[in-house]
């Protein structure tokens, strides 16, 4: 299961970085103002698939050879969750501190 969804992650992380630098080009050229909202609205989405693919490859390559690990996978996938979460939180800082304020 876990190198499926390593393999999948990996997939979309290519094509939603490969989409970033299509945006990147869109924007800094002017062709069309879908650049810059994408860069704005996919980077969430390319961080959660980064960290997805970032801990299974880690967790592949530490955990014992046959069989499978739940200490190994709470330890990596805590400070996986950990990391995402502050992104999430940093990503809306302003909208929380609007309704907040």
């Amino acid at each position: 299961m876990v190198n499926y969804l390593k393999q999948l992650s990996g997939f979309l992380f290519y094509l939603l970085g490969g989409s970033f630098f299509l945006a990147y080009l869109l924007m800094v050229n002017q062709m069309t103002p879908i650049g810059g909202w994408w860069l704005k609205v996919a980077d969430l989405p390319l961080a959660f698939v980064g960290l997805l693919y970032g801990a299974s490859s880690l967790y592949l390559s530490v955990k014992p050879k046959d069989r499978e690990s739940r200490a190994l996978f709470y330890t990596i996938g805590i400070p996986a969750v950990a990391i995402f979460s502050t992104l999430l939180v940093l990503n809306f800082w302003p909208a929380l501190s609007l309704v907040s304020g």
